[in-house]
């Protein structure tokens, strides 16, 4: 059913395992009680998920690396009757006794402001990857191979589920092994590639020019244009799809035009846009809605809609957006014209501030060495308008990141404030 570091493990497996589980006091009666799972081994989540689903429990998702305090603190403010911190077998019983909808669980990931619980029933899971299905319909078998973690909902739901609902057995790879990435790939005649763009950037780099990825889908964060075109010249076909964590995926775009480019939303989405202020007329961007079973979630991210194809585009997200003087900036405006710059290898746009005009536009780069501060300067005076051009140039040697590959524009400013 899947392989994690090159270990198989089938339906008898699978089977095995849950024997050993009902056989725990912990595992035993689920029906109505959480389960927050930090674990280090993808079986073991993956079995655990499983078990729970099928015998109306609940899954709160944590990254393994989440230390057993703040996973405790983390689990019981989401009302979990138990802990699972470490391996399979190593559970904490919690005060949670409240029956709940037998749900998946995430605390959103806080990149723009402080995580919230959210809360998926199972059958909601089931509806996405039902659609999300849809869209292999006419495929041939696949080799799913997952570079990204199985503790967020993209390993989890889009990767692992819905591949294991087609029939198809992924191969779960290590995170922050590269290598191991490449051998996976390369041993599979037809894989589908997941991962976050920024490591595919790594694994590019590392790749020979023989090497084909057949299939690569990116989530998470949109890539830069240049980088998309680099895969796009190392794959044969690039999606790249777009959702939150209380939607699930949203749309995927098969070969998108842009970074921005997120493609068609499922056949269960209906996405609008919504106005900046209310009772404003309807624009050409807003903030994208997403409207799932009558219930509408606003995702906090600015989209637009191409009139000619009717593909979604997300420009960012409305908590980043930099009001200099009345005038928006969107970053990822300014990311795009630094990436232009020849010797520039990564940008990352925010917002600071200014004494005089409240807002400000901050520029953290990853360039050659010999390019300077000045020199990205004057790039911009010559490429943007005068409100976009960064007051703040500051060259880094890396962009902080995520264990999940996301940049926390949050985490930066609070590390720095």
């Amino acid at each position: 059913m899947l392989t994690v570091h090159q270990e198989r493990f089938d339906e008898h497996a699978f089977h095995a395992r849950h024997a050993e589980m009902e056989r725990l006091e912990a595992y035993r009666h689920p029906e109505g009680k959480r389960y927050a799972v930090c674990v280090g081994h993808a079986f073991d989540l993956v079995a655990i998920v499983l078990y729970m689903r099928e015998r109306g429990g609940s899954v709160l998702l944590m990254h393994e690396s989440t230390p057993l305090s703040s996973a405790v603190d983390a689990a019981r403010k989401a009302d979990c009757s138990c802990l699972v911190h470490g391996g399979w077998e190593d559970t904490l019983k919690l005060g949670g006794a409240a029956a709940h909808r037998p749900s998946i669980l995430q605390y959103s990931s806080g990149t723009s402001r402080q995580p919230a619980l959210i809360e998926r029933g199972w059958e909601q899971v089931e509806t996405e990857i039902e659609h999300y299905n849809r869209l292999f319909r006419r495929e041939a078998r696949l080799d799913p191979v997952l570079l990204v973690p199985v503790s967020h909902s993209y390993g989890l739901i889009a990767g692992t589920l819905a591949s294991m609902a087609r029939g198809e057995e992924p191969a779960i790879v290590p995170q922050r092994n590269p290598k191991a990435a490449l051998q996976a790939i390369r041993s599979r005649a037809r894989p589908l590639v997941y991962a976050v763009p920024f490591l595919f950037g790594i694994l590019d780099a590392m790749a020979s020019e023989e090497d084909r990825f057949h299939r690569m889908v990116i989530s998470g964060s949109p890539p830069s244009d240049p980088l998309l075109e680099r895969m796009k010249a190392r794959a044969d076909e690039v999606w790249q799809q777009y959702g939150c964590t209380e939607a699930g995926c949203i749309s995927v775009a098969r070969d998108p035009a842009c970074a921005s480019d997120v493609g068609h939303p499922l056949a269960h989405v209906e996405v609008t846009l919504a106005p900046e202020e209310p009772g404003e007329p309807s624009a050409s961007q807003g903030e994208i809605v997403a409207a799932i079973g009558g219930i509408h979630i606003r995702t906090r991210d600015l989209g637009a809609m191409n009139p000619q194809d009717g593909r979604l585009h997300v420009l960012g997200r409305l908590d980043d957006l930099i009001n200099v003087s009345g005038l928006k900036v969107i970053p990822s405006e300014v990311e795009s014209v630094l990436l232009r710059m020849p010797g520039i290898k990564e940008s990352l746009v925010l917002r600071t501030a200014h004494r005089v005009s409240g807002d400000a536009v901050r520029a953290m780069v990853v360039a050659e060495p010999a390019i300077e501060a000045g020199d990205v300067r004057e790039w911009c005076i010559r490429h943007l308008p005068a409100y976009k051009v960064p007051s703040v140039i500051d060259m880094t040697d890396g962009i902080p990141r995520t264990p999940a590959g996301k940049i926390s524009r949050t985490s930066i400013a609070e590390k720095e404030r």
